[in-house]
């Protein structure tokens, strides 16, 4: 589960189960009437009305056209207000800082974007202080006071990756151990949830993506570092140790002098990236548009013939131990690299597994590509406030 800084507690337990309810319902499945909220809540239809009026009021919902029906008076629908509250969504990666703002529709609606060689953590902290203080010089007080909070998706132990992402020996020695998140709760007098990315990323297609309403999914992120998630019957399954969704750390399948390497070892981007580097091409041509030079589309695919096998032992195995309603691969790559990517892993399922014993392995795509990571920031703040279950 997410982690609370203790700087700053929530305000979740203080908002009336039945108001986060309707949040949850209307969020769910759209807007709905009171007559719709009563029927779906099981209250009585002058609870409902009390509760519904009072989140108008709050400026959390706010009504719709009246939609005339064949018999009696016009309905009408109530919908999230999404000025109703924001939150301030804060994403460290191995290669970039966003820190955006988010409507209650779980929109982003503002944010800013650094990039580096790799995160150093004197220049993210004031990166992120200065970024947020601008956000909220620039808010009204009345928008500012409607900021519910602040949510972090941060790679665990960055202290750890320090050779791998190239960063000068002892330069990211000082993650070890850091609290960003007490940091910012202190600075800003906000409640601060932090999250590691990729789970961030898998909360993202629960609440945002997941078209098909999978309820329960395995979720690979391919990143600059592959990682994920677990759904668990429509929520974010965290283990008894935070650590469940650890595909990066799942083995390979393949052996190395007498050992499987970690998933991360050929199935993550940085390879790729090196590759293009080594090749004197931009880095770009795979994340925001698909390459049409031809140099680069023979590096993704050398680097597919690699990673796609390795997805796809992991995916299979998931789908053994967790009997999901389907895989959902999503990427930092451009959608049509991403679609390439996830063919390649549903043809080394189907030419190279015996799935006897199990369901199909439905492998499908995400739904919010590189967003996915700070859109899952954002989401924190509003789950600890509003959802049902935080």
């Amino acid at each position: 589960m997410p982690k609370d800084s203790e700087t700053v507690q929530s305000k979740a337990a203080l908002r009336p189960h039945n108001e986060r309810l309707f949040l949850d319902l209307i969020r769910t499945e759209g807007q709905m009437s009171k007559a719709e909220l009563t029927r779906a809540s099981g209250l009585s239809a002058q609870s409902a009305t009390v509760i519904a009026n009072r989140l108008v009021e709050e400026g959390l919902l706010r009504a719709q056209d009246a939609v005339k029906g064949k018999i009696g008076q016009p309905s009408i629908p109530y919908a999230l207000d999404p000025d109703g509250a924001y939150s301030i969504g804060v994403k460290v990666g191995r290669r970039s800082l966003e820190v955006a703002v988010m409507s209650f529709d779980y929109r982003i609606i503002e944010r800013v974007v650094r990039r580096y060689d790799f995160p150093h953590l004197g220049s993210i902290r004031a990166e992120v202080v200065t970024a947020i203080t601008d956000i909220f010089a620039s808010m009204s007080i009345a928008k500012r006071e409607k900021v519910v909070g602040i949510g972090i998706a941060l790679p665990d132990d960055l202290s750890a990756w320090e050779a791998t992402v190239g960063a000068p020996s002892g330069a990211m020695a000082d993650w070890k151990g850091v609290d960003l998140a007490s940091e910012l709760a202190a600075k800003f007098a906000l409640p601060v949830r932090q999250l590691n990315d990729a789970s961030a990323a898998c909360l993202a297609e629960i609440a945002v993506g997941n078209s098909e309403h999978h309820r329960t999914f395995a979720y690979f992120y391919v990143g600059t570092f592959i990682g994920g998630g677990i759904a668990f019957a429509g929520q974010l399954f965290g283990g008894q140790h935070n650590l469940a969704g650890a595909m990066a750390s799942l083995p390979s399948g393949a052996m190395s002098h007498g050992v499987s390497p970690q998933l991360l070892e050929g199935a993550s981007l940085h390879y790729l990236e090196e590759a293009a580097r080594a090749a004197g091409l931009q880095e770009d041509f795979f994340y925001y548009a698909a390459p049409v030079n031809q140099g680069a589309m023979a590096i993704f695919d050398d680097w597919v013939k690699t990673a796609a096998p390795l997805i796809a032992f992991a995916a299979v195995a998931a789908q053994a131990i967790l009997d999901p309603d389907a895989i959902v691969v999503d990427s930092s790559l451009s959608p049509e690299l991403t679609s390439a990517l996830i063919a390649a892993v549903r043809e080394s399922i189907r030419s190279n597994y015996d799935d006897r014993g199990l369901a199909n392995v439905n492998i499908v795509a995400g739904t919010n590509g590189i967003d996915a990571r700070a859109i899952g920031s954002g989401i924190l703040p509003f789950q600890a406030e509003f959802a049902l279950d935080s």
